[in-house]
């Protein structure tokens, strides 16, 4: 379960670092797992943002692309499973005074071979950042499971196909609550096997794919060798 996270210059390091600590342990006990992080500093004090047809204001896709492309060219196709977009609240702009907004998305495969999530960062309660996080990265498990591995979740759950979010990360069934912190830990030990078989093969398409590069950078390193050495030849040195 890897995570590559453009984090917002404006959070510090202490909320990241306590962040990170319940993130571990979390995923640990409930999946059997342990989260790695890549952090890479960023400046959101301006980006591109549309009105979507309910009236939130969001990122502009290309903008969400360009991050995952930027996210790829670094880290590698499959070299992470998950994006976190963090954004500190004083930079997010989907949350405006006044009825309304967003604290999240979570977009699914849509920018890459990746998920990707845009998320809030609450300056005052970490509570609220360990949710936000935690609920977009459940909205993308079913998309993983049947992507990695054919498999679908919603029969597991008693659900009707496509079900998975609005029954259990939105908490619309019983006995699902809508994910504000912790909620539905037992949705993440129903799936935690195909988690970890999901994430172990994406990580071994990623090991395998740089074994190959690997390969191929010592041929062309003995390629270069031998064709130096041909132009360096000598044959005994001529008494002349």
């Amino acid at each position: 379960m890897r995570h590559v996270i453009f984090l917002d210059n404006k959070i510090s390091q202490s909320d990241l670092e306590s962040w990170r600590g319940e993130d571990e342990r979390f995923w640990k006990e409930y999946i059997g797992m342990r989260p790695t992080y890549e952090i890479v500093q960023m400046d959101y004090s301006d980006y591109p943002t549309f009105v979507d047809s309910d009236g939130d204001i969001r990122p502009r896709p290309q903008y969400l692309k360009s991050l995952n492309d930027q996210a790829v060219a670094k880290f590698g196709e499959f070299g992470f499973d998950f994006l976190i977009v963090a954004i500190h609240e004083d930079n997010w702009k989907s949350d405006p005074p006044g009825p309304g907004g967003i604290w999240g998305t979570n977009y699914s495969y849509l920018y890459g071979k990746q998920c990707l999530e845009y998320c809030r960062w609450d300056k005052d309660n970490l509570a609220n950042v360990f949710g936000t996080l935690y609920h977009e990265r459940h909205h993308s498990l079913d998309a993983i499971l049947k992507q990695e591995l054919a498999v679908y979740v919603e029969p597991l759950f008693n659900l009707k196909p496509l079900e998975y979010d609005y029954a259990i990360t939105h908490g619309n069934k019983d006995p699902w609550k809508y994910i504000r912190h912790k909620e539905n830990t037992d949705s993440l030990k129903k799936i935690a096997p195909y988690l970890r078989e999901a994430f172990s093969k994406r990580e071994l398409r990623h090991n395998t794919k740089l074994n190959k590069m690997q390969k191929v950078i010592d041929l062309l390193t003995q390629v270069v060798y031998l064709l130096r050495a041909k132009i360096h030849q000598k044959n005994g040195v001529s008494k002349g």
